[in-house]
């Protein structure tokens, strides 16, 4: 699915839902965005929430492309392999860490095959289940999973997400096992989750909200280290007695290996631009997303960081590569 950032909606966009066309005024050239999963998730919301603003302030067009597979590998060897000169980037999450670990014969090394640009919102992840569901507290819920774990099932956004690992941990502390299904993005995990398909999906906040405050979704707990403003009834799992299980996710544009500093400079100047604009930030805080501003130096670092992090967090949770 691909979709043109265009001048003329620009504006109109910051406001609107998440999947609205628009664009940058007199572009001088088109950059290609590659979002690697399908739309309707965390990470397709966020990019079609900074695009317009940051094509208009770089002057270019932006396409967003949506090229799911594989738990997001499919995308990002696209942009791995394209040539370095910043028609071509990649708009992804915090699985890139994680996915060596989690999946045999990744394509790519995230460190040598990609260029940080910048790391863009940080995500609160909840516990959310269809109202069919019996439990209406967290505690009923863990309650009812320790006791009757076949009658549980949850979804994934994909293999090596923080649900997973979250999923993973649940599992260890009730010393349980129950059915995990992996996706192939949160939008068609969360569609059987309202389908009643699966039971229950620790899924990012942002594409939970609108579920949640229709009633179609009821939320049981939080991964985050504290309550959540647009959730303040809803506990964190620290107060469920799950004192290590605080985990969040988030998204980041990378090029190719080798873009040059100057571009990666420009490129991450304007994003934060855009991410920290007052509509956009309105929107995120709306979803519960918190903008993330930061240097090109710093979001590489913080991978670094990040990957070891995650490869324990896998060994713990013994995740076995599929």
């Amino acid at each position: 699915m691909t979709i043109r950032i265009t001048r003329r909606l620009a504006l109109a966009a910051l406001a609107a839902p998440a999947f609205v066309r628009v664009a940058a005024a007199q572009p001088a050239r088109s950059t290609r965005i590659v979002v690697p999963y399908p739309p309707g998730g965390t990470t397709d919301l966020t990019a079609r929430l900074i695009a317009p603003r940051a094509a208009e302030l770089l002057g270019q067009n932006w396409v967003i492309e949506n090229r799911s597979g594989a738990n997001g590998a499919v995308g990002a060897e696209t942009v791995a392999r394209s040539p370095a000169d910043g028609a071509t980037l990649l708009y992804s999450n915090e699985v890139l860490t994680v996915l060596p670990f989690v999946q045999r014969n990744v394509p790519f090394d995230l460190q040598a095959d990609f260029t940080p640009i910048a790391r863009t919102v940080s995500i609160p992840y909840v516990i959310v289940g269809g109202q069919g569901l019996a439990p209406r507290s967290l505690d009923q819920l863990l309650t009812a999973i320790r006791s009757k774990p076949d009658d549980f099932s949850f979804a994934g956004s994909s293999l090596g997400s923080v649900g997973q690992l979250a999923t993973a941990a649940i599992w260890q502390k009730l010393n349980v096992t129950t059915t995990f299904v992996s996706y192939r993005g949160t939008g068609p995990a969360m569609n059987d989750l309202v389908s009643g398909a699966v039971s229950l999906f620790i899924a990012p906040l942002g594409p939970s909200m609108p579920l949640i405050r229709d009633g179609r979704l009821r939320a049981y707990g939080v991964l985050s280290a504290q309550r959540q403003r647009v959730l303040p009834d809803v506990p964190t799992m620290v107060e469920a007695g799950f004192a290590d299980l605080v985990l969040d996710g988030w998204t980041g544009i990378w090029g190719p290996k080798g873009l040059p500093a100057e571009m990666v400079a420009r490129v991450n100047a304007q994003v934060n631009q855009a991410a920290m604009e007052p509509a956009v930030n309105a929107r995120m805080a709306d979803l519960g997303l918190t903008p993330v501003a930061e240097p090109a130096e710093a979001f590489a670092r913080y991978i670094a960081a990040e990957i070891p992090r995650n490869q324990a967090l896998v060994a713990a949770a013994r995740i076995q590569p599929e």
